[in-house]
Formats: C-alpha cells, structure tokens, sequence
C-alpha cells in the first residue's frame, strides 16, 4: 500500500478510488466465518458488496436519500458493508446498541422513526417486543450483499445530516447525535500526524514502502463512534480491518495477526501485563496501540512504550465525530497526556473547561434543541465538559469531568477523577468511584475481602498528603463490579 496513503473526503471517492482503484486488490476486510474459518475480503470485494448494499437499499425503500435506517446487530462483515453502504446510499443510518434495555431501546427507535431496520436476528432479550412493534420494517442484515451491484454517486450535500449516534450518558435519556459523513472523514484526513509517526517506526523497524502493510485489530462494538469513525479512516491507507471479538479476543488476535488496535484502559493493562510476563508470542505483530475512551495510566503507557509499543491517544467525542485532540509524543512528560490540536478544530479553555469548534462538530442533538443550546453555545462553540489544563508545549490534560465536580460547603471545588487517579495506585482496588457522600468525599471500591484492610491504610496514607478537605472519609466496599451505564462507563449516581 505505501507510506504515503490516498486521503479523500467523502465516502464515495473512498469507495471509487481508495477501494476500488488503489488498493483493490489488498486484504481490506478479515472475519471469523460461520464455519469458524478466516475470511478475508479484499477492497475490491468489499467495495461490490457495499454497491450490492445500496441496490438491495434501493430496492426495499425506492428512493433512499434521506430515509432513515437503522442497525441493530454484533459486530459482522454484513454491518460494516451495511455503514458503508448507506453512507453511499445517501441514508440517514442509526447505527443502535443493541445491549440496552427495552426501555431505552424503544426510546431511541420511536424518536428516530425508522424508515427500515437491519439487524441480525439474534436472540436479544427484547427480541419479541421488537418484532411486535417493528416487525414490518426489520429486515436481515445478511441480505444487504445480495442485490446487484448499484452505480454509486456523490453525495448532494457531504455536509448534510447522515447519522445519528447515540450517546449514553451516567442520567437522563440518551441524547441522538446527528452528524455527517464530512465530520468523519475530516478527522481520517487531520490524523495525518499520527500516520507519519507511525510510517517513522516503520521504517525503523526495516518496513519497505512497496510492502508496507498495517492491519487493524477491532473488538469495538461498531456503533461506538471509535469503531465507526476507523472502519473508514483505515481504507485511506490501504489498511485492513480485523474483527474480533472481545469474548475470543487472544484466539482472534492469533488467527487474524495485527499490527494496530484500538484499546480502552482495561486492554491495555491486560496487554501490559503480557509483555511484562514476557508473553509477548500472545499478542503477534501487534505494535500500534491507539488509545481512546478513558483516561489511561501513565506507568502503563511508558511500560507499554519502552517495550516497543507505539501508543497514539486520541481524544474525541460523539459530538465530534471522533475528532478532537492527538498524541503522539512517547516522552514521560507528555505520554499521558490527552494530546495537540488537529487543523480543523479550534480550541479554547473557558473557565478550566475545554471547548472545541470546527468541521468535525456535530449538527445537534435530534429533536432537542434544548439541549443543544446547552451544549454549543451562540459562537458555535462546543462545551464539552471536560476540566482541562494545556502546557507550553501546547498539550492538552483533562483534569476532570465539570459535571462530577464536588462542591463542599467551604466553596471548595473537589474533582473525583484526581482522587479516583490516586486511588489506582493501590493494586488491591479493582475499580473505584469518588463521589460525596453528605457532606463527606467518599469512595465506592470494588476488591476482594481479604484485602479491604490494605485499601484503608492505603487511603490513609494518600490522605496525609491531601488538604482536609480533598481527603476520602467515607468507604463503601463492594465484592462484585461497580455499576456501568450501556457502554461500560462507571455510575456516579
């Protein structure tokens, strides 16, 4: 494929050229088989299917621009066609997850209004009430590559909306982010920092550029933005994508050996924990970590990197297509730190918050514009909640959530993150939650009986180093895991 990548901005020109053209005849796509065995799907092969998508899409709702489709499924080669596919169709796709409850389920599919929904006929515990409610419009997503190839065509308007994410947040109703295939495909071009970094390793490592290949390794459920936004970042490289799954993740790693993955803090602790057992045969070729999703543990990071890792942070949110801030540095000083500027956001802090604006941003919330106007102000900027300090060197570190600050009576402002930070340094707690408790800073622990003793000396300890008013003084323990929202993300209610 070549260092140097073909970058377009649009999904048709990704499919048209990078797909079809440039690297046809590369592994783009790699899955585990109904019968168990690898399939390997080339960018040629993978581009037909995705026009096979959008005849079978024109041939179920007629005209597809703007109609509104969603998917509902695990992870499979037919949904990564089925993304690609409506993108090209010019759909509004609304890529659903699928481990919610029936309440929130339901929720999201009444306010969106489906025009059509794919999904892949497992059997989810809510399987009858879908089938009551929306039976007439559920359609298998295994068919989507089973119509004849369709011609494909520019987008009107790349700009306009093409699908709503939604977000999951600790209260309240899930919120629909709409976004556009632009806001994207923007960030896959504004990576390019990271790709250079990247292409240095690799030539130290001996790569050629004639033989210089990259394949990603994806467990990411698809309707998570990360997972989303590099199903169509990596095709701009000629990288391939393989998908594994989490519950067989070191027997997928084996079978589809990769040199990039996309990780949250627990895989690469799990990760770092291997290479220091010096059981690095477990994880193949694998040198490209890209972090994202939570804030990640400087030890673990400098671990990782003076091991021959190369980690990539990425910072972003839904409502930033995934775009936001970039790290690429390797140094102890800025390793952990969340990243630089991309060229098609500006930034600023306002009162310690960190707030973004730019090509990726999103359109809005669905059918609310209240919150909306919460969330992006009349400049158009986009609060995006999070507490953050920048260097001289220009790096950006978020230092907090706003809305999880603690206010104490005194006026003094106490953020759980620092706390919950150190609190990681004792390898008896397995996960913790910092929140009040009254008037109280408390900690809800998750750890093992027997080890309950060791956890309050150590928050002794670390106490002796804080204000009064920043120590922890109230202890919940818990045995079982702490509770999570639908994407993994700790409760503080």
């Amino acid at each position: 494929m070549g260092f140097e990548g073909h970058r377009v901005d649009t999904v048709y020109r990704l499919i048209t050229e990078n797909m079809e053209q440039i690297y046809a005849d590369l592994p783009g796509l790699r899955y585990r088989g109904a019968d168990e065995k690898i399939v390997t799907v080339t960018f040629g092969e993978y581009a037909q299917d995705i026009r096979r998508c959008v005849g079978y899409i024109t041939q179920k709702l007629g005209d597809p621009r703007r109609k509104k489709v969603c998917l509902l499924g695990q992870n499979s080669y037919p949904y990564a066609v089925a993304i690609l596919g409506l993108l090209a169709a010019d759909c509004i796709q609304i890529p659903l997850n699928q481990y919610k409850r029936w309440e929130e389920l339901s929720y999201e599919l009444d306010l969106v209004e489906p025009d059509l929904i794919l999904w892949d006929g497992a059997s989810y515990p809510w399987r009858d009430q879908l089938l009551a409610r929306w039976g007439g419009k559920l359609l298998p997503l295994e068919e989507c590559t089973q119509a004849p190839p369709a011609q494909l065509h520019e987008a009107e308007d790349p700009r306009a909306l093409s699908m709503i994410m939604f977000t999951s947040g600790t209260t309240g109703r899930s919120k629909g982010v709409m976004l556009n295939q632009w806001s994207i495909m923007i960030t896959g071009r504004d990576s390019i920092c990271s790709w250079e970094v990247a292409v240095e390793r690799a030539k130290e490592m001996g790569c050629k550029d004639e033989t210089f290949q990259l394949n990603h390794f994806s467990t990411l459920p698809l309707f998570h933005i990360a997972a989303y936004a590099n199903l169509l970042h990596w095709p701009l490289y000629g990288a391939a994508t393989n998908l594994g799954d989490a519950r067989s993740f070191y027997q997928d790693l084996a079978d589809m050996p990769s040199e990039s993955m996309a990780v949250v803090p627990a895989i690469a602790e799990m990760l770092r924990r291997d290479i220091l057992r010096n059981r690095r045969d477990k994880i193949g070729p694998l040198w490209i970590l890209m972090c994202s999703s939570a804030a990640f543990s400087r030890e673990t990071l400098l671990d990782l990197s003076h091991h021959g890792i190369l980690i990539i942070q990425n910072y972003g949110m839904t409502e930033t297509g995934s775009g936001g801030l970039v790290n690429e540095a390797q140094d102890e000083k800025h390793i952990a730190a969340a990243g630089h500027t991309i060229p098609c956001m500006e930034y600023k802090l306002e009162d310690g918050e960190l707030c973004m604006k730019g090509e990726c941003l999103m359109l809005g919330y669905y059918r609310n514009p209240e919150a909306t106007a919460e969330a992006v102000d009349a400049e158009g900027w986009l609060h995006t909640g999070d507490l953050a300090r920048v260097d001289e060197d220009g790096y950006y570190t978020i230092t907090g959530r706003k809305k999880n600050l603690i206010i104490l009576d005194s006026g003094e402002n106490v953020s759980p993150e620092e706390l919950e930070g150190l609190l990681a340094g004792c390898e008896a707690i397995r996960e913790c939650v910092v929140k009040a408790k009254g008037k109280k800073i408390g900690a809800d622990i998750c750890c093992e009986p027997g080890r309950q003793e060791e956890v309050r000396a150590y928050i002794t300890q670390f106490n002796r180093t804080l204000p009064l008013y920043k120590r922890i003084t109230a202890v919940d323990f818990s045995e079982g895991p702490l509770p999570r929202n639908a994407t993994g993300k700790l409760l503080r209610t």
